[in-house]
């Protein structure tokens, strides 16, 4: 039994970093498996090509116009006329490209938008996945701290049978085993909670992860961090691509602003007269729609301007303020890491227990002390990785 105790407590003292390379291969395979199979990506996927199908149909000009009359003459014997015409109005923004250059913008702002979505379902995948490596941990750690519960439930319980023990010292043990029982079960539980929405994310697919550690990958360099951020973030990609857009919009309204032409063929048939040739037309822009149009369209990139100034302030805001975080928590992670491995008491309680200087519920005491620390260790690492997952989904998936 005591040979059994020190190798369990040999294995709980041993602090490790709890990082490798390997995690972020799996990492990148869950998170490709993800956007792949994610239900909201697909349906957001066909909107965007029904959205480019959209922005095409009027990139063509207007059909032509065809017109025939035939008038009954008046009075009697007064012969009837015939009237034929074909005409096609001149759409100056079609002819000067300047609709494809609308629909082209749109179209990247569409893409840029979908970014925008693939990158939140990224950061929350990757903030379960992180979650995942938690509970991961803390199961494989409870369940060695149920192991050694029940082992010593086991070994009291022939002590009571004996008379070597009173019937309070039996139930302490008995209810040390049912709390680091219960402590498990919690933590399965919430595993399963994870699992269940990374289940979710993956359309409904199983995610198989037991991964337990973590990305080791550093940081890059907050300056270089923030040049990334402000050339690829999705957000302000999506913000550069409407201003595009509305640009190009002015552009296509001050076109349209322009007198509308129309060009056809017009025939007038009687009998034995007959007249025929070429009509054009012209529209009046008497009550300004086309300058109110353009008005708009210049207030509406104004505004498409002034999102992206916001964005891109925000977004600086933003990363300084996650990358100060992820600092100070991998420090604090590192710093209670080299605490534990340096006043690691497992081998000083077992000895003390061999020689009688502890009891043994003395010796379960210092021994939760000691779980307590190697939880809020546990702990600590995942809020440093959740911080750091935070940050680097700002930028799109695999950029770094």
């Amino acid at each position: 039994m005591k040979r059994f105790i020190f190798t369990l407590l040999a294995g709980l003292s041993v602090v490790t970093a709890g990082h490798a390379a390997g995690a972020s291969l799996n990492r990148q395979a869950l998170l490709d498996s993800i956007l792949r199979n994610n239900t909201t990506l697909t349906a957001l996927r066909q909107q965007v090509v029904s959205g480019k199908a959209e922005n095409r149909t009027e990139l063509r000009l207007p059909d032509p116009d065809f017109d025939f009359a035939y008038l009954w003459g008046s009075p009697t014997g007064t012969p009837a006329r015939k009237d034929f015409g074909v005409s096609q109005q001149l759409d100056w923004g079609t002819l000067t490209g300047q609709r494809r250059r609308v629909a082209r913008t749109a179209d990247e702002r569409l893409e840029r938008a979908y970014d925008v979505e693939v990158q939140a379902i990224v950061a929350e995948a990757d903030q379960a996945l992180v979650n995942l490596t938690y509970y991961n941990r803390l199961c494989a750690e409870l369940q060695r701290r149920a192991a050694l519960a029940q082992e010593m439930q086991a070994l009291y319980d022939k002590k009571f049978a004996e008379g070597d023990i009173d019937r309070m010292a039996l139930n302490k043990v008995r209810l040390n085993r049912s709390m680091a029982t219960a402590e498990l079960q919690r933590a399965e539980a919430e595993r399963q909670d994870v699992l269940a929405t990374l289940r979710r994310l993956n359309g409904g697919r199983e995610v198989v992860c037991h991964d337990t550690l973590y990305d080791a990958a550093p940081l890059p360099a907050l300056t270089d961090f923030l040049t990334a951020v402000s050339a690829r973030n999705p957000t302000v990609a999506a913000a550069r691509a409407a201003i595009d857009e509305g640009k190009a919009q002015v552009k296509l309204d001050r076109t349209l602003a322009l007198p509308a032409l129309t060009v056809g063929y017009t025939g007038e048939y009687i009998k034995g007269q007959n007249y025929s040739g070429v009509s054009v037309g012209v529209s009046l822009p008497l009550w300004g729609n086309g300058r109110k149009k353009v008005e708009q369209s210049k207030a509406a990139l104004a505004g498409a301007e002034l999102d992206l100034a916001d964005a891109t302030a925000q977004l600086t805001s933003e990363v300084e303020r996650l990358y100060a975080t992820a600092l100070r928590l991998r420090q604090t992670a590192d710093q209670l890491a080299a605490d534990l491995a340096a006043t690691d008491n497992a081998p000083l309680l077992r000895r003390a227990l061999d020689a009688g200087r502890l009891s043994l519920p003395e010796y379960l005491l210092e021994l939760s002390f000691y779980y307590e620390a190697r939880t809020q260790w546990l702990e600590a690492e995942r809020d440093a990785q959740l911080a750091r997952s935070e940050l680097l989904t700002m930028l799109p998936y695999g950029s770094l």
